[in-house]
């Protein structure tokens, strides 16, 4: 598209009127473009709500009349939706690219000094090869640098515990009225780290430079905290004081806050979060087991923790990520002198070998396990049967924990992983759920967001008795978190990871979940082998704590079944704490949840002190019926779906051979 412009035509009082969704707060801003517009490609759409919605262009071409700038101008550009790379050029030289974000948000790119000509020039905005719906527009430019066009005004800002009023680690999320995220400036630099409209401030302070307007700003401290917030407006030349505190809302005692998936630009060599950078996260989110998995590298936070004065907060372990073109598996703890496993190996009956033998590792967990990496997925295709839970190696499939939760890499189907874990589970696996961050960002992705809670004492979050850290992973006493937190108890008596046996003829199962205030929980499920037997509406609330506690009565069962507990509701979509949108999705209709789950408890329903999968009930009715059709039909009476599956895998099996 051609749309000339004349720069010098363009008034302040136009920009006001036309600059919808979200003004440049600038007096000296021109107009290049008024409108909003869909960029991507026609005939086709990325998400259901961009169906209908005609598209504009593929790409963006803007011409229009200028000077020569001597000294540096600032593009202001709106922007929405934005997943893929969308670089930036005027009169053909690249000024950058669009902000990698679905979260609208303002993006500034300066241009360079004698970048504008003399009378017309071109400003494109390229798309990217694959389909990419973004919203893009209003567009401006500023006769100043990005430094001084983003300033103008002043928010000293301190955040506080409420409990003790001790400085806190924290992140601040500054927005418009309309919620656009607000490019800015913050200081002191050795102790923030900034992102557009986003500062993680290590000890709770920040002086954040913006231009003049109507803001808001957001304090918060990751899910066990509440939320504080501002609405103010600043004038030029002018400094906001904002006192802010938080509220731990979510008991966590006893439950230590693990992120087990984390990623450096320092070490992984890609995302946008320094080692410097990820320290502050980790602080300012709440987490208090930060374990490092850059990408085949060991990786030691304890120097940069302690150069950004985050040590106190959090104990750092050292672990990889060993990235293989066979899948990702996670490895902790990592001995500083070990030698990394070798990533090139493929066949997994000498690659998880491998990772398991190497020095201090005491935890192995497969990553993403529905994600597709180098055309490959570790539970996709002929790799795993998603009913019986056979997978193709089986034998070989020694890992402690699958991530069910990624929420850098989320499934379109929420409960997708949770239903491949329960067949791994019917199968005979004895493998734990677990929630993580993969995080590689400071803000496109937040850390912590996805998390595991781990059974520990976490009275002392920089040191921490990892010896019992690691006994809970081996343990399933984790309970997996996106939002909330749910937790089980059977008979008043049994949690996460117990057996449960000499039960009576009835279980009592308690079900609670807590939240912080700005989260609301609207339904929790309880499923016996994977099969969902009970289920229950919460009424909305919105206080923080307890969001319910819900009884089940369970007759027992009449045979051995595993016991798990899932909690969802809305998810948030406030810039503060959005859910991020699928990674790979599979569906283009997208509805954000919270979720919290538990790990088994398993019953013992014959009482003889032991569990036995279904795949175990299954091969010992089998064996009972000998062959005799009719008889295996009497014995698996009063036997669930899941026993049935193994014995129709075991029968294919048979037949096969």
């Amino acid at each position: 598209m051609s749309h000339p412009l004349r720069l010098l035509a363009a008034s302040a009082a136009f920009l006001a009127a036309a600059f919808a969704p979200s003004p440049v707060h600038a007096a000296d801003a021109v107009i290049l473009e008024s409108r909003t517009q869909h960029l991507g490609k026609a005939g086709s759409w990325e998400w259901e709500h961009y169906k209908d919605k005609p598209v504009d262009a593929e790409r963006m071409e803007l011409t229009f009349t200028s000077r020569p700038n001597a000294t540096a101008c600032t593009l202001h550009l709106w922007q929405k939706d934005v997943k893929l790379s969308w670089p930036v050029f005027l009169n053909n030289k690249k000024l950058g690219n669009l902000t990698t974000a679905e979260t609208a948000l303002e993006t500034v790119l300066e241009i360079p000094p004698g970048t504008l000509v003399e009378g017309e020039n071109k400003l494109r905005i390229e798309a990217p090869p694959s389909l990419d719906d973004i919203e893009i527009g209003p567009i401006a430019l500023t006769h100043q640098p990005v430094a001084a066009a983003i300033g103008g005004a002043n928010v000293k800002v301190a955040v506080t515990c409420k409990a003790d009023e001790s400085p806190l680690p924290c992140r601040l999320t500054l927005t418009r009225r309309d919620g656009t995220l607000q490019p800015l400036r913050a200081e002191p630099a050795g102790e923030t780290t900034t992102r557009v409209g986003v500062v993680y401030a290590a000890k709770g302070q920040a002086v954040l430079s913006i231009p003049p307007g109507d803001y808001v700003l957001h304090a918060g401290r990751g899910f066990e905290w509440g939320i504080e917030r501002r609405e103010f407006t600043v004038k030029r030349g002018e400094t906001v004081d904002l006192q802010m505190a938080l509220n731990r809302e979510v008991d966590t005692t006893g439950w230590v806050a693990a992120d087990s998936h984390i990623h450096t630009l320092t070490h992984s060599g890609h995302g946008d979060a320094t080692i410097e950078d990820r320290m502050r996260t980790i602080a300012g989110e709440g987490i208090e087991l930060a374990i490092a998995t850059d990408h085949n590298h060991h990786t030691d936070y304890g120097p940069a923790a302690a150069s950004t004065g985050t040590a106190s907060y959090f104990t750092g372990v050292r672990g990889n990520e060993v990235t293989t073109k066979g899948g990702h598996f996670n490895a902790f703890p990592v001995d500083a002198a070990a030698v990394p496993p070798n990533h090139q190996e493929l066949d997994w009956a000498k690659l998880i070998p491998s990772i398991r033998a190497t020095s201090g590792v005491k935890v192995v967990t497969l990553n993403h396990p529905r994600d597709l990496h180098s055309g490959f997925i570790p539970f996709g295709g002929m790799m795993f049967n998603p009913k019986s839970g056979k997978h193709r190696h089986a034998s070989v499939l020694d890992i402690d924990a699958i991530e069910v939760i990624t929420s850098a890499a989320m499934q379109s189907d929420v409960h997708l992983l949770y239903r491949d874990w329960f067949a791994l589970l019917n199968r005979g696996h004895r493998i734990s759920a677990i929630a993580s961050s993969d995080s590689h960002d400071v803000n496109r992705f937040i850390l912590g967001q996805g998390r595991t809670y781990v059974a520990a004492d976490d009275a002392n979050p920089a040191n921490l008795k990892l010896d019992d850290v690691w006994r809970s992973y081996k343990e399933g006493r984790l309970l997996v978190s996106l939002g909330l937190l749910t937790q089980i108890k059977v008979n008043d008596r049994y949690s996460v990871g117990d057996l449960a046996t000499k039960l009576g003829e009835a279980l009592d199962v308690q079900v609670t979940v807590s939240g912080p205030s700005w989260v609301t929980a609207d339904k929790v499920e309880l499923y016996a082998n994977g099969i969902l037997i009970k289920e229950m509406t919460l009424p909305a609330n919105r206080k923080g704590g307890v969001k319910g506690v819900v009884h089940f009565d369970v007759a027992k069962p009449a045979h051995d079944v595993h016991l798990v507990a899932i909690a969802t509701g809305p998810g948030v979509t406030e810039p503060f704490w959005e859910i991020p949108r699928p990674y790979q999705p599979t569906s283009k209709t997208f509805t954000p949840k919270v979720v919290g789950s538990t790990n088994p408890i398993w019953i013992d329903a014959d009482d003889d002190g032991q569990f036995h999968s279904a795949h175990a009930i299954a091969q010992a009715l089998v064996h009972r019926a000998g062959g005799d059709g009719e008889k295996l039909k009497e014995l698996l009476k009063g036997c669930d779906e899941a026993v049935r599956t193994q014995v129709q895998s075991l029968q294919s099996t048979e037949a096969a051979e």
